[in-house]
């Protein structure tokens, strides 16, 4: 028996306007879904990267500035406050020039309207050119320090040990040298600042010659920060100690991208050699916990610190940002952050920001 044809029959109409108009509906609901979803985890996955990114600034900003400003004043078996007798000629970049004077291990500058609480900052555009001008800060700004940070920024001056470098036994030193010999001179180098000190007493000099175990302080050329005389004026045995000094600066400062740029400075032979440390930083300000024996009473900003050798903590607070987009679509607004109490108004370029800050207490 022959078996009936079941082959299906086509409509040789095709489809409807009505179905083609539903089908299309339904695959542009798809693709927009589809897209949504691209568009979602993209701003998710930019935002978590910037977070991680932020995360990874306050890392590293803590990890950089927190030995050296917590050793300040170190130097060996002694502080610098321990009758410390600075040779070199006065009038350079403070502390190191006025240790003898004030005591000091510690200097700031406070960028005018920015004395925390009820003060405020605007920041017109990421990454602006550094202020060329001294009196913007109180005190005014050393001179060796103007032309290279950003405006708004405060400064941090602070001298104490080399970092990572352990004292040196003194073998042989005469009272009214020019020189000292030393166990050895490794990575010791000439416009360096050293100490010597007994213990009881410090002296502060220049570095005008090395060679294998001996380190020159030969009467400089008159210029700040240079000895005032070849000899040292006190006497010690042999046993003392010597490290080398280093006198480092922190700030904001115009970096080479598009974004400001926490730097480091050091300073020696007259001049400041300068490192950027953490790019992305749009300021910093510090406030300075200052009373008598070591007991803090208040914490003001540069301009308000009447004795800095009474300065024991220092408060740090940071405006970080992320890459552009992580915060959303940059508008006409402008955005506002409190760091330390003053207010930080910055453009909506769409980059996500945080506030970070640290307290340090120094040692010495």
């Amino acid at each position: 028996m022959k078996k009936p044809n079941r082959q299906l029959a086509l409509d040789p109409r095709g489809f409807s306007l009505v179905e083609l108009l539903v089908a299309l509906a339904i695959g542009l609901i798809l693709i927009g879904s589809v897209i949504s979803v691209f568009i979602s985890q993209t701003k998710m996955s930019r935002s978590v990267v910037s977070q991680s990114g932020l995360q990874n600034s306050e890392n590293a900003i803590s990890a950089l500035l927190t030995p050296t400003i917590r050793s300040a004043g170190y130097s060996g078996c002694a502080s610098l406050t321990t009758t410390s007798v600075s040779g070199l000629v006065a009038g350079g970049s403070p502390p190191l020039s006025t240790l003898q004077a004030t005591g000091a291990f510690v200097q700031g500058y406070d960028a005018i309207g920015t004395a925390g609480s009820g003060t405020t900052l605007s920041i017109a555009a990421d990454n602006s050119a550094n202020n060329t001008g001294a009196s913007y800060w109180s005190p005014a700004l050393d001179a060796t320090l103007v032309g290279q940070v950003e405006t708004g920024s405060d400064v941090l001056v602070v001298v104490g040990a080399t970092p990572d470098f352990s004292s040196i036994g003194v073998t042989a030193i005469t009272l009214g040298s020019d020189m000292l010999t030393v166990q050895n001179t490794t990575g010791i180098s000439v416009g360096q600042f050293g100490v010597v000190t007994d213990c009881l007493k410090s002296s502060v000099f220049q570095i005008t010659a090395t060679s294998a175990t001996t380190i020159n302080h030969d009467v400089g050329s008159g210029a700040a920060m240079t000895n005032s005389a070849a000899a040292l004026t006190v006497d010690y045995p042999s046993g003392a100690q010597f490290i080398p000094l280093q006198q480092t600066a922190f700030f904001v400062g115009q970096g080479t991208g598009s974004q400001s740029t926490l730097m480091s400075a050091t300073y020696a032979s007259g001049a400041w050699t300068v490192q950027p440390l953490v790019p992305g930083v749009d300021s910093m300000q510090i406030l300075y916990g200052t009373g008598a024996a070591g007991v803090i009473t208040q914490y003001v900003p540069a301009s308000a610190v009447t004795n800095w050798a009474q300065v024991s903590s220092i408060q740090l607070g940071f405006l970080i940002q992320g890459q552009i987009g992580s915060g959303g679509a940059s508008t006409s607004t402008a955005n506002s952050y409190s760091v330390l109490g003053t207010t930080i108004t910055v453009p909506n370029d769409g980059r996500l920001r945080h506030v970070y800050q640290m307290t340090i207490n120094l040692r010495n």
